[in-house]
This record gives C-alpha cells, sequence and structure tokens, in this order.
C-alpha cells in the first residue's frame, strides 16, 4: 500500500529483535492496522501524505521499546473500538425491530448477533484485507461478513432462516463502502436496492412471504437504520482511531 509505512514498519521491527518471531509480527500486524486506521481517518491516500504523517510519529526504534514493554495496549484499544462500534449496530437494528412490535427475544438475538458476531467480528478482522484494493476489499467484507452472520439465521420463529445472511452481507458491504465518504446518490441508492432485493428473493423466487405494498416502508425504514448505524459506527471508529494515535516528535 505504501513504500513509507512498509520502511516505517521494517524499522520498528528491527528493533524488536528480543521478542519472538510470532510475537514480532503481531505487534507489527497490530501497528500496521492502527496506523492504516489513522491514516483513513486522515483521508490519506497519497505517498507524501503518508509519509508526512510518518514523519510526527516516535523514532522507530523508540517506538519499538514502547512496543516491547506494553505489547498489548493496540491490540485491547482495537478490540474494544470494535465491540464500541458493533454495539451501535446492534442497538439500532434490534431497536428498529422492537419499535417494529417483534418479540424482545427475537430482537436481543438480533442485535447481539447483527452488533458482536457481524459488527464486531468485521472490525477486528478487518485488517488482514486493509492491503487490497477497494473492490477486492469489499468482496472480502461481503463474504466474510455473511459467514459471520449465521447466527443471524437463527433469529426467527421458525427455525433457521438464510436469507438473514444477506442482512451481514448488507452490513460488510455497507462497512467497507463507507469508509470513505460516499457520493449522496449512492447512499441513497443503497438501501432502495437492498429492500428490491431482498423482496424479490423472499416473495418471488423463494415465495416464503406475500408481497404486500404496506411492507416496503418497513423494511425501507429498517435497511436505512442499518446504514446509519453503519455510518456511525464508521465515524466512532475514526475518532477513536485518531484520539489514538502514536505520539508525535514533537510532543515525546
Amino acid at each position: 500500500m505504501s513504500r513509507a509505512l512498509d520502511a516505517y514498519l521494517s524499522q520498528v521491527e528491527s528493533g524488536l529483535k528480543g521478542l519472538s518471531r510470532r510475537r514480532r509480527l503481531t505487534l507489527i500486524r497490530e501497528l500496521e492496522a492502527h496506523l492504516l486506521d489513522e491514516a483513513e481517518a486522515r483521508g490519506i491516500e497519497s505517498e507524501s501524505a503518508m509519509s508526512a504523517m510518518l514523519s510526527e510519529k516516535e523514532h522507530p526504534s523508540l517506538l519499538a521499546d514502547e512496543l516491547a514493554a506494553g505489547e498489548g495496549q493496540d491490540a485491547n484499544h482495537r478490540g474494544g473500538t470494535a465491540l464500541a462500534a458493533g454495539m451501535i449496530i446492534g442497538l439500532a437494528t434490534g431497536g428498529h425491530m422492537w419499535f417494529e412490535g417483534w418479540r424482545w427475544y427475537i430482537c436481543l438475538a438480533f442485535a447481539a448477533a447483527q452488533g458482536l458476531a457481524v459488527g464486531a467480528g468485521y472490525f477486528w478482522v478487518r485488517r488482514h484485507w486493509l492491503r487490497l484494493n477497494p473492490w477486492a476489499r469489499t468482496a472480502v467484507a461481503v463474504l466474510i461478513t455473511s459467514l459471520l452472520s449465521i447466527p443471524l439465521g437463527f433469529t426467527t420463529h421458525h427455525g433457521f432462516k438464510p436469507t438473514r445472511l444477506l442482512y451481514g452481507a448488507f452490513t460488510g458491504f455497507l462497512l467497507e463502502r463507507h469508509t470513505q465518504e460516499r457520493p449522496l446518490w449512492q447512499t441513497l441508492l443503497e438501501p432502495v436496492a437492498f429492500t428490491a432485493l431482498m423482496f424479490a428473493l423472499e416473495a418471488g423466487v423463494l415465495g416464503r412471504v406475500r408481497f404486500e405494498w404496506w411492507k416496503v416502508p418497513l423494511e425501507l425504514s429498517f435497511n436505512a437504520t442499518l446504514l446509519l448505524s453503519v455510518m456511525l459506527a464508521n465515524r466512532l471508529k475514526r475518532h477513536l482511531a485518531e484520539r489514538r494515535v502514536l505520539t508525535p516528535q514533537e510532543q515525546g
């Protein structure tokens, strides 16, 4: 992704020779994810901008000493960030179902599965595909969140409902696409298109439900709520990434 970032990470890794190879790789991966999160939060895309950001950070040798002394801090921070962002998505979608009149235990199960398994799970593992191009990242995100959303399939009154997994896939799509600002028309189109897809599958292909026009606003409002919660979760994640920056040289 960035020659400047690769060089910076290599210098940090060279200062971690006292640790096992596995632990060094883990720390460098944590650091890389942290720096990429900050770069994304700042909207950094060019090599020169990345170099400028890294020039503000501590010298690699000093940073290596700090990482060796407090290994788990960045991992704990990322875990807390993933949990908080996932909770936003779970509370929003579960709360929407509650207002629609679903049983409380279905709402709670959906909120837990959507917020923790899909939302928090996505944020926790996303660092593994950060170096891919945008479309590849989106494809991987959809695949991963589809797998993570398997518990969503059981949040029904009658056994496993496979179309529930599409909500997880849609969540992953939104989470990855909205890591950067999107045009307004795309943002407005996304819940509309997904609502149409769900009715086409449920009523047209599978014949599970009967299509009735009064159901469209309910489904659309739920998908819009999901979109808004994803945007809020991403904003929270960017905010926490900006707050959790490595100490600039002038403040060290």
